[in-house]
């Protein structure tokens, strides 16, 4: 305990460090296997690939950045007309109440546009914390070239930290089973963000949704953090489909486009691209998501679950520590009735 609460104490202090170095880190395990195979097979030169899988790392971060600066920018410079569809869907509620006998008064259309001006703050905070996000970008692609530049070095210091050849083979089966649960995280994460985001894309178009590309990227971004980001993401996408358009067809529409997408995303995509490989129950993504946000905020909800698959490779590589295993795997069904193994066979066979 008092060594989890030096390491979480280290984590906060060190935030504005180990966060863009987490990132790079991450990034780099996932790549390593792909530009070794590049390096191979076209005889490129290890500073060169390094340099150019970086740049197109950045490049990719600071176009999806600029496409949310263009988009929220369109967006408050239409605030004036969305408080006119605002001011009149609030005008037909109350006219269907009046006709219930329910008298309310209509709440004056200044007043709601200097509430909804007055809320702007809010977006001006949101723009400038990715603003300082931004910042961090220079440290990720510093960290992550030399990352990957020396890859070979960290193998070499694997290799005389061993105690004999058998455990260096030990050492590298279990660094395969970590780097490859990464992969299987980032690449997997990454197909299914995109196909979520080009279903919803084809779905607000066809029910008239203003800004479809924009609302389909933001809502298939908020669903990397599990459990929080879509329940945030309908509601914030139903709010403005309430808020631009005069009837609650856009929105109820929206709302179940966005409901049936999120439900191909679980049981069907991602089951095919991602599979069972993590093998993380739900608790312990729920966890790793709250701990790894109050630590490092968005970065914390998102890095600590490849961080929790690593932390059960580790604990399998030792016949103590094995049987806690069990706290963060899905157990087949029936598993206790069936066997009479134990706990360390029933995590063997379970994974």
């Amino acid at each position: 305990m008092v060594i989890l609460t030096i390491g979480v104490v280290i984590m906060i202090i060190a935030k504005s460090f180990l966060v863009p170095l987490a990132w790079s880190l991450v990034i780099a395990l996932a790549s390593f296997q792909m530009l070794t195979k590049i390096e191979r097979k076209f005889h490129i030169n290890r500073f060169v690939t390094s340099a150019v899988f970086v740049v197109l790392i950045i490049l990719g971060i600071i176009t999806l950045l600029y496409f949310f600066y263009i988009e929220i920018a369109s967006i408050i410079n239409g605030i004036p007309s969305f408080t006119t569809t605002l001011t009149n869907s609030i005008q037909n509620i109350l006219d269907k109440l009046n006709e219930f006998g329910i008298h309310i008064q209509m709440i004056d259309r200044t007043q709601i546009f200097i509430w909804v001006s007055g809320h702007l703050e809010l977006v001006a905070k949101a723009l400038a914390g990715i603003g300082k996000s931004a910042g961090q970008l220079f440290l990720i692609a510093i960290y992550l070239f030399f990352i990957l530049y020396y890859r070979d070095n960290y193998l070499y210091f694997l290799k005389l930290a061993a105690k004999s050849d058998q455990d260096f083979q030990v050492i590298k089966i279990r660094g395969k089973k970590e780097v490859g649960i990464i992969n299987d995280f980032l690449y997997g994460l990454f197909i299914t963000t995109f196909l979520l985001a080009v279903i919803l894309y084809v779905i607000f178009l066809l029910i008239g949704l203003q800004f479809a590309l924009f609302w389909a990227v933001l809502f298939a971004l908020l669903t990397l953090v599990p459990y929080i980001g879509s329940p945030i993401g309908m509601v914030v996408v139903t709010l403005f489909a309430l808020i631009t358009n005069d009837g609650l067809l856009v929105p109820i529409l929206a709302l179940a486009g966005m409901i049936v997408s999120n439900v191909i995303r679980a049981n069907v995509i991602k089951p095919i691209v991602i599979g069972n490989k993590i093998n993380l129950n739900a608790f312990v993504i729920f966890l790793s998501v709250i701990v790894g946000g109050l630590i490092w905020g968005v970065s914390g909800m998102i890095l600590f679950m490849p961080f929790a698959g690593i932390a059960k490779v580790l604990l399998e590589s030792s016949e103590s520590t094995k049987p806690m295993v069990a706290l963060f795997i899905t157990l087949p069904k029936n598993v206790m009735k069936t066997s009479n193994k134990s706990s360390s066979e029933i995590v063997d066979d379970t994974n």
